[in-house]
């Protein structure tokens, strides 16, 4: 597939925090975590602070690792505005090998599906691997994933769906949200395209294609991964206010702790 042969994550910025406006629902069981952990947290994946400021309001100090420099720009200018930049320190870097002073985090987490744009089985491991480098023993790491839902994943490939819509407070413009997925069972991966379509009051109108893919994991399959990299896993939950895992469960989320 062409399209997606050069992912460049640019094309989200000026949109992530619109698009998750109203998305909080892992807020609480992550500072609910933060709150039994004595030291700082790891955010795997930090973006544009959406829940690593929070955290940081909260009191804790937060690393954030990211490898795209036009989201970690929107968190430095969010925090610039706040009282927060004491408390955080963000880090440009790949999620496989970034190498902070190892055992100096009591918590790690990783949500919004980002394992999942780590591609390969490899590429995942070492991104657990290295989590596991930079907790302290008896340091906890939360996954969050979507739930490889066969009957839903089949139902949605190929389908353009209307994801959302709003106004952009800066600018005016009407902004559409489409998105079309294709899927690839045997590889486990899931082809998605988001498109961002923006309208003036004026007529005018852009287009901004944002091709990117998710390497989904089966329940049994991230457990065993994180055994691989040396995790005890304490708890797989199916939603966020910590119901068990089903086949029919939204998310899956995993509990894994250093021994």
């Amino acid at each position: 597939m062409e399209l997606y042969d050069d992912i460049n994550f640019d094309c989200f910025a000026r949109f992530y925090d619109a698009d998750y406006r109203e998305y909080t629902d892992d807020l609480q069981l992550i500072a609910d975590l933060a709150q039994e952990s004595p030291g700082p947290l790891l955010e795997l994946g930090c973006g544009t602070g959406r829940v690593l400021l929070p955290m940081a309001a909260a009191g804790h100090a937060v690393t954030g690792v990211d490898n795209n420099e036009a989201l970690l720009s929107i968190a430095r200018r969010k925090l610039t505005e706040s009282t927060l930049a004491g408390q955080v320190r963000l880090v440009q870097d790949d999620l496989r090998s970034f190498a902070l002073p190892e055992h100096e985090f009591s918590m790690a987490y990783c949500v919004s599906n980002t394992l999942m744009h780590l591609t390969s089985q490899a590429d995942q491991l070492s991104c657990l691997a290295n989590a596991f480098r930079h907790l302290r023993s008896g340091g906890v790491l939360l996954i969050d994933l979507f739930n490889p839902d066969l009957p839903r994943l089949f139902q949605i490939a190929g389908a353009q769906e209307l994801a959302d819509a709003w106004i952009d407070g800066e600018t005016g413009a009407r902004v559409l949200k489409w998105s079309v997925r294709e899927l690839d069972l045997g590889n486990q991966l899931q082809y998605t395209t988001f498109i961002y379509e923006e309208t003036w009051q004026d007529g005018r109108s852009r287009r901004t294609v944002c091709p990117f893919v998710l390497r989904f994991l089966w329940p049994s399959e991230a457990q065993l991964m994180l055994q691989l990299t040396g995790f005890d896993v304490e708890a797989v939950w199916g939603d966020f206010d910590g119901n068990p895992y089903a086949s029919d469960s939204e998310r899956l989320l995993l509990l894994a702790r250093k021994p």
